[in-house]
């Protein structure tokens, strides 16, 4: 919810920004860009720390940084202090997303692991949807920065919430016994008795490795397809997140009802998950990514044509209904010793392409595009993704495929 909070605010916030700082709509691309290049080097640089330090510890702490930069951004003067901010902001909400989908993953029923993971991870659009609600009331009352601050109030306190109630994942103590995390394991077991039986032995972690053996036994085709599917997601998806309200208005909507209008993305995209992530057991996880992803393109080119609710809804539904299943399927690619640095890469390989989204957009406006010919050109990403998961799933055994 905060990541996804944070990434839609920006965006709502941004028209009533232009106006106040009396900027054009292109020097927008820098500040978006800018969010999503720090998460992306949250992503590859601090998620790995969760294999280190631990997944409830990395939570936490990205938590209580995330709500200092929020209020933080708030107060900001000037584009350059807006770009700095926002990029700050970013880095530890790139390792909030990879840290919340493994703890969730090492917690849940192997038999259900996909679904489970992928239905917390709708936590990211109702997290945006809530984002534009709330910008929605605020802004036209207290102004953009009010936004932020909300944000951060509300940050702090799940920060508080995690902190005293979210267990740490009885995998990651198993794996670095001392006296410390035997003790932290065995409060674990008394409390929620979980009738998983005795953990299976796996290798202790190599900490100096962690990046390079996701390249080890075997494993370098499927980290490579699997950045490669990321990235192309990632990119429609930020797209959408930071142009929407902007290429709205640019049908002549005003800005209140842009906003109402982009937020159905979110609300598509928590319905699409939510299925997505039930259907997982039945239908296959990895069969209903392929499924979305071609959908996924068909509904980003009829926004163009259409720019009706119900396909911005279908798009939201597809894209961001692939992102999380992708997200939780990526967790169970790996073991547990590298397990939150393989999904942190490919967060933040797939964040590359976030960071090229809001800029692509920037580029597409001023070559004057019409807006069928602008969310053709972005269909395509779902494409190459789609392609790059056929692959991927080529690679994997029968039963996990």
């Amino acid at each position: 919810m905060v990541d996804g909070f944070d990434n839609q605010a920006s965006a709502f916030a941004a028209p009533a920004l232009m106006v106040q700082w009396h900027v054009a709509r292109a020097v927008l691309g820098p500040v978006f860009a800018a969010s999503a290049f720090g998460t992306l080097a949250g992503s590859l640089l601090i998620g790995p720390l969760g294999d280190l330090l631990g997944r409830k510890t990395l939570i936490v702490l990205s938590l209580v940084l995330a709500a200092a930069l929020m209020a933080l951004t708030g107060s900001v003067h000037t584009l350059p202090q807006l770009i700095a901010v926002r990029f700050l902001t970013g880095l530890p909400l790139g390792a909030l997303i990879p840290g919340t989908i493994v703890i969730a993953n090492e917690w849940s029923p192997a038999k259900s692991r996909a679904a489970m993971v992928t239905i917390m991870a709708c936590g990211f659009a109702l997290g945006a949807v809530l984002g534009g609600l709330l910008s929605s009331v605020l802004l036209p009352r207290y102004g953009w920065p009010s936004v932020f601050h909300a944000g951060a109030a509300a940050t702090t306190l799940i920060a508080a919430a995690v902190l005293l109630w979210l267990p740490e994942s009885l995998r990651y103590l198993a794996l670095r016994p001392n006296t410390r995390n035997d003790a932290r394991a065995g409060a674990i077991l008394q409390r929620f008795r979980p009738a998983t039986g005795p953990l299976a032995a796996e290798p202790q972690p190599k900490d100096a490795n962690l990046v390079l053996d996701l390249f080890a036994d075997g494993r370098a085709p499927v980290t490579l397809l699997l950045w490669i599917a990321f990235f192309m997601n990632l990119l429609v998806l930020n797209f959408m997140t930071f142009w929407l309200p902007t290429l709205l208005g640019m049908t002549g909507l005003s800005p209140a009802v842009a906003i109402r209008m982009s937020t159905l993305f979110q609300f598509g995209g928590i319905a699409g998950v939510v299925l997505m992530g039930s259907f997982a057991r039945s239908l296959g996880a990895w069969r209903l990514v392929l499924g979305g992803s071609l959908l996924a393109a068909l509904a980003v080119a009829l926004v163009g044509l259409l720019k009706g609710g119900a396909t911005i809804a279908a798009a939201g539904f597809f894209v961001i209904g692939v992102q999380m299943t992708l997200s939780a399927l990526a967790a169970t690619l790996y073991p547990t010793a590298i397990r939150a640095t393989g999904t942190s890469w490919a967060q933040g390989i797939g964040r590359i392409g976030s960071t090229l989204g809001p800029l692509a957009g920037t580029v597409l406006l001023g070559w004057h595009w019409p807006l069928s010919q602008l969310f053709a050109a972005m269909a395509v990403f779902p494409l190459l993704g789609l392609a790059a998961t056929f692959v991927l799933t080529r690679r994997l055994p029968r039963e996990a495929a």
